[in-house]
């Protein structure tokens, strides 16, 4: 790895060891609109070796507000191949590989094979309970996020903690359906999901674990609230 050209301006926050472990890390992200575009393009930016993007959907008109991979030249195109496009660009160093389908529980043993971290960026409730299922299951670290409008809420489940399932398990889809989304908000929510991933990728303590953070950009006030077990 060149860590004095393209990873040099990591190396102040990161060591060299660290950089090797992003190198030999797979994380896997489920759904790549508005917030796992911009997950995916930060874990290829800061040198994750391998990515796997999880997407049924195509681009569209009115993802161009806030979708870090939709363009008005690939309008219609499946998103998972849109984003392999222009993380190819990006850094050429790292494996993407892509799923032009939804997520489905039956299906996790098959898609998280050698994989080190997953990312939830899904807008389905019953989806989110169902992928931690998955992830405790094969033992894999799980970072989730939701957004909507100003908002956001964002944790960390490792194995046998089931904090989605604690937060989210009795709702069926969140508000981003009436309150929409902005270009920030996903923006946002992506960095500090990979900040939370990224430490664990490097063997760090997640700072949100049986926890949860509440993001509110019209007051700019971050809450934390932990999560009774």
């Amino acid at each position: 790895m060149n860590f004095e050209g393209r990873y040099k301006r990591n190396s102040e926050t990161f060591s060299k060891i660290d950089q090797l472990k992003f190198a030999a890390s797979t994380v896997a992200i489920v759904g790549c609109g508005g917030l796992g575009g911009y997950i995916a393009e930060e874990f290829a930016r800061i040198g994750v070796g391998r990515l796997i993007l999880i997407d049924g959907d195509r681009l569209e008109v009115s993802n161009l507000n806030r979708q870090i991979m939709a363009t008005e030249l690939n309008l219609g195109q499946y998103k998972v191949e849109a984003a392999q496009e222009r993380l190819g660009i990006v850094n050429s160093e790292v494996r993407i590989e892509v799923v032009k389908g939804w997520f489905e529980e039956d299906r996790g043993a098959e898609l998280f094979r050698e994989v080190d971290l997953v990312c939830d960026a899904l807008d389905s409730m019953q989806a989110r309970v169902g992928l931690e299922r998955v992830c405790h299951q094969m033992a894999l670290p799980l970072v989730f996020a939701s957004i909507a409008g100003w908002f956001g809420q964002l944790g960390v489940s490792l194995p046998g903690d089931y904090s989605v399932s604690k937060l989210f398990g009795r709702a069926d889809r969140g508000v981003e359906s009436i309150w929409g989304n902005p270009a920030f908000t996903p923006a946002v929510l992506a960095s500090l999901s990979v900040a939370e991933g990224v430490k664990i990728l490097v063997g760090r303590q997640p700072s949100l674990r049986h926890a949860w953070l509440q993001v509110d950009l019209q007051t700019m006030e971050f809450e934390r609230f932990e999560i009774q077990y």
